[in-house]
């Protein structure tokens, strides 16, 4: 197993616009803007020591051959889903939905306990917002 030291862990996500997915990520979710890149597309978002990159999907990169990032095209079979754990997910639900955002579903309480709902951004993927 390679040993090394990690400073900070993040995600690339493939989207249609990456102006959208900014403004989605930065008003309702509180990331900051790092980075923006044109042509192609890209951006890079902060928060809490995450990185969060958006990528513009279909362009090819020279350190990636052969692989195109794409965005969902079905956002009912998704890939991957984000994570955010939170305090109080309630109140981070209340809040959201006082600024307009609508979850999938009510806050759900798991057997095991905690509460956790999720949005959706304008891609269609999936951000859990968890309480323990």
């Amino acid at each position: 197993m390679a040993v090394f030291p990690v400073t900070r862990i993040g995600a690339i996500l493939a989207v249609r616009s990456v102006s959208a997915s900014v403004a989605f990520y930065t008003r309702h979710l509180g990331f900051a803007v790092e980075a923006v890149y044109e042509d192609p597309g890209y951006a890079t978002l902060v928060r809490d020591g995450v990185r969060l990159s958006l990528a513009e999907q279909g362009h090819p990169a020279p350190d990636r051959p052969g692989i195109d990032l794409l965005a969902p095209l079905d956002p009912t079979k998704l890939q991957v889903a984000l994570v955010l754990e939170v305090a109080d997910a309630r109140s981070v639900h209340a809040a959201l939905a006082a600024d307009g955002l609508a979850s999938v579903a009510p806050p759900f309480e798991p057997p095991w306990g905690g509460c956790r709902f999720f949005v959706a951004d304008p891609d269609g993927y999936l951000v859990e917002v968890e309480q323990h």
